[in-house]
């Protein structure tokens, strides 16, 4: 085992070192794959990687999906800035020694979107024509597997068929008036389709009940609608994951303190970090709340969550709340049943 958890981080450090070398700030495109959508992770800041277990390993970290036992489903709602929602399902089945298979759907909600043309004044006097609604149709379908190589060690990964349709919409392809801003236009669909893939390991270090984690997400080769080049959102994220209470009180103690940290090394930014802590009482009462650092929008959340059982099944109910400056506040809801 030591020699796995060796080999674990020289690919670490490797990796992390070609992420800095090829990194293009601002390159990414369908970045809603890298909101986070659990909103139990989400109200610990997203610090996500060694914290997140079971059924929710397919939005956060495959190799965490060992966690489950039977058969595990998860549903959550992101109201996203400017009035958009992310949506995200998934399902999962732990076969046991043979490790553990699962599917998931991230679906993102653009609204309303009103469609603009730029036209020479003497047609309108605002300069622009409304050509009508743009519907736009974004999802990500995923399946995951997972194998636990011990009772401490387990990896997995996560194939994605990713689909972006932005609608018709109109291009100049040639210059009629160029002093005026005359052009002919010719109008064509602006659509892709492709596939991402996601990489995640979890190793219980034995320290009390001490987790540290890495995933890769959103691997991808390059995609192109015209001229510039783009990603999935690729981010390395590596995080350590401990109830700090059992340090000081026996393991059937009523409340417990789960501290969990990740650190981040994005394609599309410069490193970020979350900090997050999850109060736990009688393992059914939650208290979270977290902070993210070197962000733009994002910063501090806080949520809530109550497991109960329902028709004998396992089940949960979480909420966070999520500071986003400029944009007040972003809300996300989850939902998870254990059979």
């Amino acid at each position: 085992m030591k020699q796995i958890v060796n080999i674990l981080f020289i690919i670490l450090f490797l990796s992390a070192y070609g992420l800095a070398e090829m990194k293009k700030v601002g390159q990414s495109g369908m970045t809603y794959l890298a909101v986070s959508l659990g909103a139990r992770e989400s109200a610990m800041a997203d610090a996500s990687v060694a914290s997140v277990e079971g059924v929710k390993g397919l939005l956060h970290n495959p190799g965490a999906l060992t966690e489950l036992k039977g058969l595990g489903m998860t549903f959550n709602q992101v109201k996203w800035i400017a009035d958009t929602d992310i949506y995200g399902i998934g399902l999962a089945y732990s076969t046991g020694r043979f490790g553990t298979i699962g599917l998931d759907l991230v679906y993102m909600d653009y609204g309303t979107i009103t469609g603009t043309r730029r036209v020479d004044r003497s047609v309108d006097p605002r300069g622009y024509a409304i050509t009508g609604g743009i519907n736009v149709d974004e999802y990500a379908i995923g399946f995951g597997y997972a194998y636990p190589v011990s009772d401490r060690f387990s990896f997995g990964g996560k194939v994605k068929f990713v689909h972006e349709d932005l609608g018709k919409a109109p291009i100049a392809v040639s210059v009629i008036d160029a002093e005026n801003g005359v052009f002919e236009y010719d109008e064509r669909s602006w659509a892709l389709s492709h596939w991402g893939f996601d990489f995640g390991a979890r190793y219980a270090v034995g320290f009390h009940d001490l987790v540290f984690a890495v995933a890769f997400q959103n691997y991808s080769t390059d995609m192109k609608y015209w001229a510039e080049e783009f990603t999935l959102p690729l981010v390395l994220r590596m995080g350590l994951a401990m109830d700090v209470l059992k340090l000081f009180q026996p393991a059937d103690a009523p409340f417990a303190l789960n501290i969990a940290i990740d650190a981040l090394h994005p394609k599309d930014y410069t490193e970020r970090l979350h900090l997050g802590a999850e109060f736990l009482y009688m393992d059914m009462f939650a208290l979270r709340g977290g902070y993210k650092f070197n962000y733009d929008v994002e910063n501090f959340s806080f949520g809530l969550g109550f497991k109960f059982d329902l028709a004998g099944y396992a089940a949960s109910i979480d909420y966070a709340y999520t500071n986003a400056e400029y944009f007040g506040h972003i809300d996300r809801f989850g939902m998870q049943f254990s059979f």
